[in-house]
């Protein structure tokens, strides 16, 4: 029987899914080891349930080479290892690494809220800002596998921000860890706290600029809010539409805002994606 493997790496928990003829299993999630040796380790274990994947999907945080990370913020033991070779010795298998935002578009074309677009971009809003672009129906990598590192905007800081190798000027503004107590203002705003609402308002106001650049300089069909906040965004979407109306150009006050559809499976959805694909 063949079967196939998504494995979501994040910068806290790893999470794997199969897939065979029959259907998807249950989705595994586990904290992720901490150190390079370790997480070989805890992969291989994982997947140790499953028949002989035919091809195996990894998306991880952070930008991969041919054979492995290259650029892993939140995983730094990661960064110039083997990683490709190293998992297809454990796992008998072809491997694939992907950026987990690219994955996580490429899951939302083809099964959740951008199904059935031609271009979309993706802003993951969570303890960083990063995400994809889609145009003409495929994910658009870049030279160095990096696009949709949207966190790097200089949107929404002062004239002189902190400079940060790890973290762009738009992450540090705008970023969901940027959100004094989010999840309990959310709450709030949604049970009508008017200071919650104005909080979330100037959040929201920092968040707008960003993203009307992207909205004004793409011009996609569609801009979705992944990440933390895309749960969110039934109280945060009224006032960052309005905040994108404010900054965007003619054109891009029109493209619309839409939380993700996925959720946290978007990732390991995508993982998988790639796992049964030669193409990408």
């Amino acid at each position: 029987m063949t079967t196939f493997v998504g494995i979501d790496v994040g910068g806290t928990s790893v999470r794997v899914l199969a897939e065979t003829p029959d259907g998807r299993g249950e989705l595994v999630t586990a904290p992720v080891a901490g150190s390079y040796d370790a997480f070989l380790t805890q992969v291989t274990g994982l997947c140790a349930g499953t028949a002989r994947p035919a091809g195996v999907g990894v998306g991880l945080p952070g930008t991969s080479g041919e054979s492995g990370p290259l650029f892993v913020p939140a995983l730094p033991w990661l960064e110039g290892r083997p990683l490709r070779e190293d998992l297809e010795a454990r796992l008998d298998a072809p491997v694939r690494l992907g950026l987990d935002g690219h994955l996580t578009l490429l899951a939302e074309a083809a099964e959740g809220a951008a199904k059935g677009v031609g271009s979309a971009v993706l802003l993951a809003v969570g303890t960083g800002i990063g995400g994809a672009l889609l145009i003409d129906g495929r994910i658009w990598r870049g030279v160095h596998g990096s696009a949709g590192s949207w966190g790097w905007l200089p949107a929404g800081m002062p004239d002189d921000p902190v400079h940060d190798s790890a973290h762009g000027p738009f992450e540090q503004a705008a970023s969901g860890s940027s959100l004094r107590d989010g999840p309990a203002l959310v709450a709030a705003a949604r049970a009508g706290d008017e200071r919650a609402r104005a909080a979330l308002d100037a959040y929201a106001a920092r968040l707008g600029r960003g993203v009307a650049a992207v909205a004004s300089t793409i011009d996609p069909e569609i801009i979705l809010i992944g990440g933390g906040l895309a749960d969110a965004m039934d109280v945060l979407g009224p006032p960052l539409q309005r905040h994108v109306a404010r900054f965007a150009s003619p054109d891009g006050r029109r493209v619309p805002v839409r939380p993700a559809a996925l959720g946290s499976r978007a990732g390991v959805v995508g993982a998988l994606l790639i796992a049964r694909t030669e193409e990408w």
